[in-house]
């Protein structure tokens, strides 16, 4: 749409992952190589974890890219929230075996065989597991056993698990201690710094033909950098309004002012039309004339305010005997009758007779806050907060403490990275 406007021969920044386009950071390559060489030593398990957005997927293609030149047998499970028997039915499909059972114990032994005898052609076959933390421990631990497949020096299957950072917080748990012994190269990609994402954006324009440095007025990438975090796909999602924003408007190059406002546009805030002053000081005087109103209405004291008049002219208070002046020449009118102001509620009494004394309120709890980070438990978190060693036993009281004041936690063994967890202060000793 926009690419002949800036002289792109392609767009640079769209969303599917496009291995041209490729950008590997420092934690890219070395998350590509640990998915490579364990893999051609045949050691079994690799872990890969990430925050959303950072290019796992992007990574995944790339090593299914260079698996395929290197007589690699992949199976990719892109739906990881699965059984682990339809995880063996996959692995059966995929390597066009017969499935002549439905019983589990069977299907493993058939596929024991079956991978012996690709071993014995030189073929390795790989399972590709994206999006593993959406799987159940139980399914973990199931997959754990296809590690048991192996001859007497080399493993039959590698696996490799792909997810968020909520899968290390998985292999932390006691469950699958076992599972996490057997992965033998853990990697974390991280979102880029501020120089890789400057690279990135200037990579992917000069991949889509770009003649010159940028299409962005530097402002514009300052912003765009600082509102991505690093993140590849928010880098993708900016850039990519920004031009077509810019484009409507016959921008070129895109200007800061186009990026802030698709920032705005993004973040789901509209701007809104200008008010007037005089409508302003209308709206403040209407609103100052209703506040009195209600205030007069709702005193107590209204009443000693109001006052009638008499049939001769003499004023009176609502709570008071009417007061008159005498008129020369006519006769003095009768008093009206004085209607004795109610009596006002009686407090209370104490045992002796005294008004009994409001009850202080509770003072609020107060908190300490922290947010999570990828790898920490709830038990860390509580050692930490409350200066707590290592070497004493956890009451499972304060655990117990800060789930009542933290109701989103459910299961103490999993906490989100990036959550606020608060943590209340304990009760001093007397």
């Amino acid at each position: 749409m926009y690419e002949k406007f800036y002289n792109l021969k392609k767009q640079p920044f769209h969303m599917t992952p496009d291995l041209r386009f490729l950008y590997l950071s420092e934690t890219h390559k070395h998350a590509l190589a640990s998915m490579i060489y364990p893999i051609q030593r045949r050691e079994g398990f690799v872990a890969i974890t990430g925050a959303v957005g950072v290019g796992k997927t992007t990574i995944i293609r790339a090593f299914l890219d260079k698996a395929t030149s290197a007589g690699l047998k992949v199976i990719y499970l892109f739906h990881a929230n699965v059984r682990f028997i339809d995880i063996v039915k996959t692995i059966y499909r995929d390597l066009g075996l017969e499935l002549a059972t439905a019983d589990l114990i069977e299907m493993m032994n058939g596929l024991h065989l079956a991978l012996i005898e690709l071993h014995k052609q030189g073929k390795t076959v790989v399972l590709v597991i994206d999006e593993a933390q959406t799987m159940s421990i139980e399914t973990l631990e199931n997959v754990r056993t296809l590690s048991n497949l192996e001859t007497l020096t080399e493993k039959l299957i590698q696996v490799v698990l792909v997810g968020q950072a909520e899968l290390d917080e998985l292999l932390e748990r006691h469950e699958l201690r076992q599972l996490k012994q057997r992965i033998v190269v853990r990697s974390q990609i991280v979102p880029l710094g501020p120089a890789e994402s400057y690279a990135y954006i200037e990579h992917r324009l000069s991949v889509a033909g770009l003649d010159k440095p940028t299409i962005f007025s530097q402002k514009a990438l300052d912003i765009i950098v600082k509102e991505a975090k690093g993140v590849p796909r928010l880098l993708n999602v900016l850039c990519n309004n920004a031009l077509i924003t810019g484009f409507r408007r016959g921008k070129n190059p895109v200007t800061a002012s186009i990026v802030r406002e698709v920032v705005t546009a993004l973040a789901g805030k509209q701007r809104r039309p200008p008010i007037r002053k005089w409508k302003v000081a209308a709206l403040v005087g209407v609103a100052v004339l209703l506040a009195l109103l209600l205030v007069f209405f709702l005193s107590p004291y209204k009443k000693n305010v109001l006052r009638v008049r008499d049939p001769v002219g003499s004023v009176q208070s609502a709570n008071r005997e009417p007061v008159r002046a005498p008129v020369s020449g006519l006769p003095q009118t009768e008093q009206l009758p004085v209607v004795p102001a109610p009596a006002a509620p009686s407090e209370p009494k104490g045992a002796v007779g005294q008004p009994r004394a409001a009850e202080p309120k509770a003072a609020p709890p107060s908190y300490m806050t922290r947010v999570v980070k990828p790898g920490e438990t709830l038990s860390d978190l509580v050692r930490e907060v409350y200066r707590i060693s290592p070497k004493s036993a956890l009451e499972p009281s304060l655990i117990d403490l800060v789930k009542q004041h933290n109701p989103t936690i459910i299961d103490s063994n999993l906490i989100l990275a990036g959550s606020v967890i608060r943590f209340p202060e304990l009760p001093k000793e007397k």
